[in-house]
C-alpha cells in the first residue's frame, strides 16, 4: 500500500498568528504546532476525525502556548517544548534541547536551538520533508524582534537557516509579509542600505505576495531559497549590520 505524503494546515488565530496542523493522512493522526489558541484547532480536528498525535512547543509566549492546555484537556497527547523554557511553560511530557530527535508518527524532527527572540527558542526541521518550524526567528522578509537574547545570538541563529537545503520550506508562526516588504522597499531607498537582494526578485516577491493576499491567502510556508536572496536580515554580512537592520525596523 502506497502511503501519502504528509500535509500541513494553516489556522488563523488572533490578528495575524497560524497554528501548524500536520497531518499523517494515512492513520487520520496530527501534530499540533504553538497553539496560541484552542477552539479553532479543537473543531478543526473534530470536523475532520483526526486524532492529535502530539503537540510542539517552539518557545514561551503566549500566543504560541495559551491553548496548549484546554486542547490537550479535550484531546489527549503529548507536549514538547524547549529545555530551557521550564520555567515559563511549567508543564511539558517532553523538554528537548539541540539536537535530540522528536519521531512521532512519519515525522522525525530534529530540534534547533535559536536563541535571540527569547533565549529558549527552539525550531523543528524534518529533514525527509524539509520543513522548518520555525516560530518567531524568521519571518517572510524579516525576522523575529530581541525580547530576551542578544542581537549577537538572533544573527548567529539566522545563519543556521543558510545551511539547510534551500529547497526548505519554512513555517514561520505570524504573518508578517506585507508589513516586510513595506519595509524593504523603505531600504532601498536609503543611501548605503545593508540590502544587496536581487531588485527584480524581490518586485516578483512582491507580485506574488500581494496576489495571495488579495486572494486571502497565506505568505506562508516561506520558501527558503528565496528569502536567502531578498530577505534582509538574512542577507546582512555582519552582526553590526544586523543590529543596524533590527533596529530600523524596530522604529517602522
Amino acid at each position: 500500500m502506497t502511503s501519502t505524503r504528509p500535509r500541513v494546515e494553516l489556522i488563523p488565530i488572533f490578528e495575524d498568528n497560524y497554528v501548524f496542523c500536520l497531518i499523517d493522512q494515512d492513520n487520520q493522526e496530527v501534530l499540533v504546532v504553538d497553539p496560541g489558541e484552542a477552539a479553532k484547532t479543537s473543531q478543526f480536528l473534530k470536523e475532520n476525525n483526526l486524532k492529535l498525535k502530539g503537540v510542539l512547543l517552539t518557545h514561551h509566549h503566549n500566543d504560541h502556548i495559551g491553548g496548549v492546555s484546554a486542547l490537550v484537556s479535550e484531546h489527549p497527547a503529548p507536549i514538547f517544548a524547549p529545555a530551557k523554557n521550564k520555567n515559563q511553560i511549567g508543564k511539558a511530557d517532553t523538554w528537548v534541547t539541540e539536537g535530540e530527535s522528536v519521531k512521532l508518527g512519519p515525522f522525525n524532527f530534529e530540534v534547533l536551538e535559536l536563541p535571540g527572540h527569547t533565549l529558549g527558542h527552539v525550531a523543528y526541521w524534518e529533514p525527509k520533508l524539509k520543513w522548518l518550524f520555525s516560530g518567531d526567528v524568521l519571518f517572510g522578509l524579516g525576522c523575529g524582534r530581541i525580547f530576551e537574547g542578544t542581537y549577537d545570538q538572533a544573527y548567529t541563529s539566522l545563519q543556521r537557516f543558510k545551511k539547510l537545503p534551500s529547497e526548505t520550506l519554512v513555517y514561520c508562526t505570524h504573518e508578517y509579509t506585507e508589513a516586510n516588504l513595506r519595509f524593504c522597499k523603505m531600504l532601498s531607498n536609503l543611501d548605503n542600505s545593508p540590502i544587496t537582494g536581487d531588485s527584480e526578485e524581490l518586485e516578483m516577491y512582491e507580485n506574488q505576495l500581494l496576489s495571495r493576499r488579495e486572494m486571502d491567502l497565506p505568505s506562508v510556508p516561506l520558501k527558503l531559497a528565496v528569502e536567502l536572496n531578498v530577505n534582509p536580515f538574512l542577507l546582512a554580512k555582519s552582526v553590526s549590520q544586523f543590529t543596524y537592520l533590527r533596529d530600523l525596523r524596530n522604529k517602522q
